[in-house]
Order: structure tokens, then sequence, then C-alpha cells
């Protein structure tokens, strides 16, 4: 099946840039099937050459093959930081700070967080509202704040607005990031962030109490030797949290190859809820909870932007009616069934 639309790059891959993927990176197994071929980088609009999605016959999952070997990877990440800032400081209207104060206050009672300003009222009001307690709960990653001063690590840091926030709520944090601009915003935020590329990095084995991967464990090449080092440098029941893409999720099946979590050739597998969980259970961890994070809205309008052969950050037209309605019946769906959801949380526990 080949793209709708041209691409804007068109040139190939250096062709000693690659390496075969013969076998599962999840689960090992040979056995496969083409999902797509000659997909290329329409979102970004980056990393040159055309790319097979394979789909493992065993595990379900996707995974590119041929795909960017270590040494090229790099060219597929040009732009994606192009123009990153810090951000102006939030709005201090008396609406903005009821807000905060309501989400802390339902944060304090949830989480065992001591954060401020906080309302009580927040523990009745922010649970009635499933938007605003689906932000509430990312925004510290349904993490608990545990006694003593406990040790967190997020894995592809990015800019470190997550560490700063964890930071003042009471977590020892540290980043890993391998991009030079994001790293520097970090630090200006007074995290501590190491630039580095997840596998290179070595870890101090029962030290950490958390590890999250937000929208980045999709990248890894090689993620159960990550999980494996996850596994040894957190504490006896340690907390590993990783939001992913889902590939049985309704955007995908609605957009096929243009669904925008495809990312050839940044996102090395894309998993399904049954994969992430053996590849979970394989390497030492108990799933404690599936989840959504409901965002339809926005991957359905660049999903279809992508069809339509439009660059979908820059001009995404908005979604039609008939779409908006079916985006917003996904979430819905999503939230009484998180394996619908574009992307799925997985909550885990070293075990």
């Amino acid at each position: 099946m080949s793209n709708t639309g041209a691409p804007v790059l068109t040139t190939e891959w250096p062709p000693d840039g690659l390496e075969r993927v013969e076998r599962c990176p999840a689960c090992g197994s040979a056995s496969r099937q083409v999902l797509y071929t000659d997909l290329t980088d329409r979102s970004y609009r980056c990393a040159p050459g055309r790319w097979c999605l394979v789909r493992c016959g065993d595990c379900s999952c996707a995974y590119l093959d041929p795909r960017p070997d270590e040494r090229t990877a790099h060219i597929a990440y040009r732009n994606y930081y192009d123009g990153a800032q810090l951000p102006e400081e939030a709005s201090s209207s008396w609406w903005h700070g009821a807000r905060r104060a309501l989400r802390n206050g339902y944060l304090n009672s949830r989480y065992d967080y001591a954060l401020a300003p906080a309302s009580m009222l927040g523990r009745a009001v922010v649970p009635l509202l499933p938007g605003h307690r689906e932000k509430a709960d990312e925004y510290v990653r349904h993490l608990r704040l545990p006694p003593g001063q406990p040790r967190l690590l997020d894995m592809g840091c990015g800019e470190g607005e997550f560490l700063a926030a964890m930071q003042a709520a009471g977590w020892s944090v540290r980043g890993v990031e391998p991009n030079a601009d994001a790293v520097a915003l970090a630090r200006a935020r007074g995290v501590s962030v190491t630039e580095d590329t997840m596998a290179a990095m070595s870890l101090e084995p029962a030290t950490l109490d958390a590890i999250t991967f937000r929208l980045v464990f999709e990248h890894l090449r090689d993620p159960a030797a990550t999980l494996q080092a996850c596994r040894r440098a957190l504490k006896p029941r340690g907390m590993l949290w990783i939001a992913t893409p889902n590939l049985d999720s309704e955007g995908h099946r609605i957009f096929g190859e243009h669904w925008i979590h495809l990312q050839p050739p940044r996102h090395a597998v894309v998993y399904t809820p049954k994969s992430l969980a053996r590849l979970l259970s394989d390497s030492s961890f108990e799933v404690v909870e599936l989840r959504a994070s409901p965002q339809a809205s926005w991957s359905f309008r660049m999903s279809a932007a992508l069809a339509q052969g439009a660059a979908p950050f820059a001009k995404a037209p908005p979604l039609r009616r008939g779409l908006a309605l079916r985006a917003l019946l996904a979430d819905v769906r999503a939230r009484r069934r998180p394996a619908t959801a574009d992307v799925m949380i997985v909550i885990a526990q070293a075990v």
C-alpha cells in the first residue's frame, strides 16, 4: 500500500546507514507479515527514504525493517526541537489560580502530595470531570509520592517541564535526553538532565522509585534491553509508567497508513496492549493498570491532514463535522475501553 500526497523528501536514506531487523524487537519472533510499504516522513518532513512496517505474527506489534542504524538515526530528528524555548509564565488570572488549586487539592488527596495552593473542594469536584481528572492524573503520571526522598527518572525528558513539576512536588528528579537544545532548556528549569541516549547510559541498581516514558518508548531500538536496565535500576515494587501509541486504536483503524502515530522512521516499534504487556512480563514487570490518554481530536486532525497530503503540524485543517464527532466518540469509548485509545498508558511494577 502506498501513500497519497507527495512527500517533501524523496531522496534515499544513506544506504550504508540501514540495518535489517529480521526478528521482532519485542518478542524475538521471526513470524511476520507486511503491514505497510513505501511509507515516508510526512509529519516532520526531515527524514529521507521510504520505509516498510511489518507486523509480528506472534505478539502483534509492528516494527520497521529495515531501519536507520545507530550511527545515522539522528538524521530523522533534525527539526524535532526547532524553535523550542522556555514557555511564558502561566496566566495569573483568578480562574487559572482556582483551577490549579482544585487540581492540587485532588492530587494531594489522590496521590499523597502537598501541593500548594490547594482547595479541599478538588477532591470532590475533579473526579466528577473526566477531562480535568485525566489531565491532573497525567500531570503526575499517576505516581503516588512515596515517603522519604523518592527518586524519579524520566527517559527522553525533552525540555524538562514534567521533571520541574515533579521536583517541586517532592521528588528527586533526573532526566535523560539526547537532544542538546532540549537539554539546555531542561537545565534552565533547574532540573538535572544527562545528555545521552538511553542505550548508552548506565543506571545504578535498585536506586529509583519510578521511571517514566512519555511518547518515547516507541523510539527504542532494543526495548527488551531497556526494560531490563530499568528493572535493575528500580527498587523492589518500583513503578514504571509508559505512554505510547496503540496500534489497536480507533485512530489507526480509521486512518491506516495515514495515522499520525506511525511516524516512520522515528518510531521503531508500535505496540498493542497485548504486545507491550507481554514484553513487560518477560522483563520482570507486572502490569498494574492500562489507561487511556484521550487525545483523539488531535490525532484525528493530524491524521486527516496526512491523508489530504498536508503538512500536519503547519497546515492541518479543522476536522470535518463527521470526523470531529468520531473523534469525540473515540475518546468516550477509550475511557471505558483503554485498549482502543490512540495513546495508551501502561502502569507496571517491578517484581
